[in-house]
């Protein structure tokens, strides 16, 4: 992926949250990442979250994207498209698809 669907993303305001419970094995692991890489926890675990919900967000809308073709017989279906891999979806299409 090119670009982050981040910044197409409406902003949180700052008192949304989500909490997480840890065990303490999960929480030292998590923190002691963060220190390595000279973020805060939080920092860590919302940037983590937000890679994992693009990607995720990005295949779904690939999938949609396939399966529309494959049901209209466009050019997504998979004898039209090239072997090597999916048809390209820039991120910020894939978080809109998704999200709608």
């Amino acid at each position: 992926m090119s670009e982050s669907v981040q910044q197409d993303l409406p902003i949180a305001a700052p008192n949304d949250r989500i909490e997480v419970p840890v065990s303490g094995n999960q929480g030292l692991a998590i923190r002691k990442a963060a220190e390595l890489v000279g973020w805060t926890v939080e920092q860590y675990v919302l940037s983590a979250a937000l890679d994992r919900a693009e990607r995720d967000l990005y295949e779904h809308a690939t999938l949609r994207r396939e399966t529309r073709g494959r049901l209209t017989g466009g050019a997504d279906s998979p004898k039209d498209r090239p072997a090597k891999g999916p048809p390209f979806i820039e991120p910020f299409v894939a978080a809109v698809t998704a999200l709608g």
